[in-house]
């Protein structure tokens, strides 16, 4: 009987499991199976504005940062290009130096200018700061023209003063300071300016070549130091070889157009950002050296060029001047070069941002020792 009891209590639990996991199982999946309620709470319009805040004052930050970064890359950036340019113009005027035979002083270049041996052009809106003669050879068309008309001697049958056995002459070159700005197409304060003043016009399209007005060879008729006046005449009565007024039959008008020497096609800018005040920087030369431009001719220098010291020149005189002992004919001449660049004016450079004096950079300095030898006479 126990046994049947028992039995009956087993099937009963059976039964009531069965019946109780069958209505949980339809409770649970009735609940799962109802849909859920969508929640339709946001934000508010206050926390929308202050999250936009924050945000943006982060962004902003963020942008001011990378607008200066970009600034301080593009400033430091021009400084470096204009640095670089003022080295190699420094570099090219340091080059031509080198050969050059006799150069002048910074008040033998004041004589020259004013008394009107060289264009005008070279002190409108400039003032000259180193000038040298320096050897170069002759163009192809003059080398032609002497295989074709040399005479026994050597020298040309046509045009008096031409040396063909040398093939070679001399020109004077010089460096100036400029703030000429025709067209407005220099950005720059200022800019230096090569002239040449060649024996021969490079642009000569003649089968004859032309000699360049106002030219004075200074080994044949003049020398270095008292050109273009003749050499061969005491101090009291010499002529200036420039002279139109000349009569015809002497003997350097021969094939040669005399008068003040033209600068067209013989000017060329070599460098523009070249700083032309200077407030703070003075100029000074060592021992033994004299300055140029002097202070006569800076004092007196046009507009803002007047004592503008960011292009200078210390000359070691070959004849003495001013108490400084001049050297001997088989002594070479020493030049130091002075070059400080602006980069007011550059693309991309805002003047604006920091004081002026932030637009120069530091001052270049290079000393030359000329080579130059060939026929070189005082």
């Amino acid at each position: 009987m126990k046994n049947t009891y028992l039995s009956k209590l087993e099937q009963s639990g059976n039964w009531l499991s069965r019946i109780s996991g069958s209505f949980t199982f339809r409770v649970l999946f009735q609940f799962f199976r109802k849909p859920r309620r969508q929640s339709t709470q946001g934000f508010t319009l206050l926390e929308v504005l202050v999250v936009t805040a924050i945000g943006g004052s982060i962004i902003a930050g963020l942008m001011f940062i990378v607008v200066q970064l970009m600034d301080t890359d593009q400033r430091e950036s021009s400084r470096s290009e204009t640095q670089r340019e003022m080295q190699m113009a420094l570099d090219y005027i340091s080059s031509e130096l080198r050969e050059a035979v006799y150069v002048y002083t910074g008040e033998q270049l004041r004589t020259l200018t004013n008394g009107g041996h060289l264009p005008a052009s070279l002190t409108t809106n400039s003032v000259p700061v180193i000038a040298f003669w320096k050897h170069q050879p002759f163009p192809e068309i003059v080398r032609r023209y002497c295989q074709a008309n040399m005479n026994a001697t050597g020298t040309s049958t046509a045009i008096t003063g031409i040396n063909c056995e040398t093939a070679s002459s001399y020109a004077l070159v010089v460096y100036s300071l400029s703030i000429a700005n025709d067209n407005n197409i220099w950005s720059g304060e200022a800019r230096i300016v090569r002239y040449a003043l060649t024996e021969f016009k490079s642009s000569s399209g003649n089968s004859t070549p032309e000699v360049s007005k106002g030219y004075v060879n200074p080994a044949a008729f003049s020398n270095f130091n008292v050109w273009p006046f003749d050499k061969d005449i005491t101090d009291a009565t010499r002529r200036n070889l420039q002279d139109d007024t000349l009569a015809t039959t002497y003997r350097y008008r021969n094939g040669r157009e005399t008068g003040r020497p033209d600068a067209r096609g013989a000017t060329a800018p070599l460098v523009d950002f070249v700083g032309h005040q200077s407030t703070s920087q003075t100029a000074s030369c060592p021992d033994n050296f004299v300055l140029s431009p002097s202070n006569t001719a800076i004092e007196a220098a046009p507009r803002t060029l007047k004592n503008a010291r960011t292009f200078y020149a210390c000359v070691r005189p070959r004849v003495t001047e001013a108490g400084i002992p001049g050297l001997s004919l088989g002594d070479n001449q020493e030049v130091i070069l002075f070059l400080q660049g602006s980069v007011s004016g550059r693309p991309g450079y805002d003047r604006t941002i920091g004081a002026r004096s932030a637009d120069k950079l530091p001052a270049l300095e290079t000393r030359i020792l000329t080579r130059g030898i060939l026929n070189r006479s005082l």
